[in-house]
């Protein structure tokens, strides 16, 4: 059958990075302008709703007739099709498996998103219309408004030819890109199904208590702005001011270059003069960004209350998703015991009892989780994996003793911790019964940063920002000596899985296992490097290479190389040469298998009527009837294991609630 190619521009009074594409698409000001297709290498043509009654009949017979319709970035086109062709053109409906993403596919490969950037990675001839895009971004919003309100487009012959040129191009771009780039196999389309089913559900949002929520940050943080005018003599005005703030707290003696919040708990950890603890306090409290998050609650709503499109398929390299508009991967922890309990005093207004008991404004931080609400009627039943990537990467090492661990305290036996066992041994305490809150995490760092090569220096940094735990030098290369000789087979799998990479990388097109369970494999076929998982999805790493490059501790030693998406911020997702290692390589399967135990759970779920509408780092979060299912039931249901996970011991811990929660 035909391949159907397509592509929309549209126009609207709202902002698309805001609101996402929901409610973008159902508001009254958002249309079309065009749509660019074209079925297979034919020339691309042009429709728009001028010229109804309707689509070409190769088009709406294609439809009726199941074939696919491919776009780049086809959530986009999906919901404004559903949202504008059908409800307000009388297209005929598309089912959801007709739409292909090429994006998608392009990330699965670790490609870039962006249509333009991977057509010139891939090095096709057609090449996005820079000049178009431009006319677009102006297209895209009004030209002015009249006095009651209706927007005045860009309407004019000469502008609309030039849109439709662009969007044309668009078309060829798209198209040239899919030629290169591989489908998804079966299993992984079902889960990029999955995703997209999971974004249009989304999750309901307690409008009430966001605008009550609204109203106490906003009478805290006027109150904290006075409070540091007043402490700093009118040097800092506000806590948002990160700049005066740090300029008068170096003129105080205070030598710091940010008041960020890891600087600020640093700092609040030292020796300070009174009046610089309490400037610093007051912007602990009340300068949190989380607070941002209910201005945003409110922008991504759909008309039903419903906030949608939350989840970024194939966000990583190694397959994880990200998290989009709301963010729900970083909502903060909270601090708040049963927060909750304040919700009451929150829809009242009541700052000043609030007051009484917590800072107003760490209440409505630790309450941004319950903000996310069921439908009438409904409950969350929701479950998250219990150190999903330790349990992971000893099953896949081989390191018997410690997935003993993780059974035997699963079984019951909590004394076999394996964050309190790893704490013991690293001289945190003398035994189990003697281990504190901060020994745990100690050893929890130890247990998840070592197991991928991490050195003492790096893992002090480590054990602090994601911790919160200090550790000391001699703790921190006690950690990472004792990691290594306690977990032996974790440590020849970094060894093992660098030596199959450079062996498949020398000898193009052979085959070899690695991996204690030899359900790994690595291969390098055309211009890839191939490793496949043990559900036999592949990680991608373009144009692998062994060069020489300078190691860390001096040494010039053959070097994994390959290009991909450059990870750091800075890059702005530039094409780049990355490096990698054996621990490096490691870490990418670990995660990229625990977020394949993930998505097989949430089919499963679905399967037995658990209806996903959120998932978070390992979390699942379902939405179900008041009288349906059981937590016990929806954890047995997350840690039943697909047959190529034979043995790793999984397993899973929920619960339910009328809100949200960690």
């Amino acid at each position: 059958m035909s391949l159907l190619s397509i592509d929309f521009e549209t126009r609207a009074t709202v902002d698309l990075r805001k609101t996402g594409v929901y409610p973008y698409a159902e508001h009254e000001h958002t249309d079309i302008w065009c749509m660019a297709w074209a079925f297979d290498d034919e020339e691309p043509a042009i429709w728009t709703p001028s010229k109804l009654p309707g689509l070409p009949s190769r088009i709406v017979g294609h439809i009726y007739g199941g074939g696919e319709i491919r776009a780049w970035n086809a959530q986009f086109e999906r919901v404004i099709w559903r949202a504008i062709m059908v409800k307000r053109y009388k297209a005929p409906t598309v089912r959801d498996e007709q739409f292909v993403c090429t994006a998608a596919e392009a990330a699965a490969m670790a490609l870039p998103r962006s249509l333009d950037q991977c057509a010139k990675v891939l090095g096709v001839t057609q090449k996005k219309d820079v000049e178009g895009y431009n006319l677009m971004m102006r297209m895209t919003r009004p030209r002015s408004f009249k006095p009651d309100g209706t927007p005045v487009w860009w309407d004019t012959t000469d502008k609309l030819e030039r849109l439709y040129a662009y969007c044309k191009q668009d078309v060829r771009v798209e198209r040239a890109n899919g030629k290169c780039i591989r489908r998804l196999v079966p299993n992984e389309r079902a889960v990029y199904l999955l995703d997209q089913r999971v974004n249009d559900r989304g999750v309901r949002v307690d409008v009430e208590l966001v605008n009550a929520a609204q109203a106490i940050a906003d009478e805290g943080t006027e109150r904290a702005n006075g409070a540091i005018a007043e402490i700093t003599g009118g040097a800092v005005e506000t806590i948002t001011n990160h700049k005066a703030l740090t300029k008068w707290l170096n003129t105080e003696g205070v030598e710091t270059v940010s008041v960020g919040k890891p600087a600020v708990a640093e700092l609040l950890e030292s020796d300070l003069a009174p009046k610089v603890r309490e400037a610093l306090e007051v912007r602990a409290e009340a300068g949190r960004t989380s607070i941002a998050k209910l201005k945003r609650m409110l922008e991504v709503l759909c008309g039903d209350g419903r906030a949608r499109g939350l989840a970024l398929y194939h966000a990583a390299s190694t397959g994880r998703w990200g998290g989009k508009l709301l963010q729900p991967q970083n909502f903060p922890r909270g601090e708040v015991n049963n927060v909750e309990q304040y919700i009451p005093e929150v829809l009242a207004g009541r700052y000043d009892f609030l007051d009484l008991f917590e800072n107003p404004i760490v209440v409505i931080s630790s309450l941004l989780r319950a903000m996310i609400v069921p439908a009438e009627g409904h409950e969350f039943i929701a479950g998250d994996f219990s150190a999903i990537e330790a349990r992971v990467l000893n099953w896949l090492a081989g390191q018997d003793d410690v997935v003993g661990f993780f059974e035997r305290y699963d079984a019951g036996d909590k004394s076999m911790d394996p964050y309190k066992q790893m704490a013991v041994r690293m001289g945190r305490a003398a035994s189990i019964d003697t281990i504190t809150k901060d020994d745990r995490q100690a050893g929890k760092a130890a247990e998840l940063g070592c197991g991928f090569g991490m050195g003492a220096k790096k893992f002090i940094d480590a054990a602090w920002k994601v911790y919160q735990v200090r550790v000391s030098a001699e703790e921190a290369k006690a950690a990472v000596d004792i990691y290594r000789s306690s977990h032996a087979a974790v440590v020849d799998f970094w060894y093992d899985t660098e030596g199959a990479v450079k062996h498949a990388i020398g000898k193009p097109g052979a085959v070899f296992p690695f991996g204690a369970l030899k359900n790994l494999k690595a291969v390098v076929a055309g211009s890839y490097l191939y490793v496949v998982l043990p559900s036999g999805r592949p990680l991608c790493y373009a144009g692998a290479s062994i060069k020489d490059a300078l190691t860390p501790w001096g040494e010039m030693k053959p070097t994994i190389h390959y290009w991909g998406v450059d990870p750091n911020p800075l890059a702005r997702g530039e094409w780049a040469q990355l490096r990698t290692y054996g621990g490096h390589l490691v870490e990418n399967i670990v995660q990229a298998v625990a977020r394949d135990l993930l998505a097989e759970a949430m089919l499963r779920a679905e399967t037995m009527n658990y209806v996903p509408v959120m998932h978070v780092h390992d979390e699942i979060v379902t939405e179900v009837p008041v009288d349906f299912g059981d937590v016990r039931d929806f954890e047995r249901l997350m840690s039943a294991l697909p047959a190529w996970a034979a043995g790793c011991p999984v397993a899973a811990e929920s619960w339910r609630g009328s809100r949200y929660r960690k």
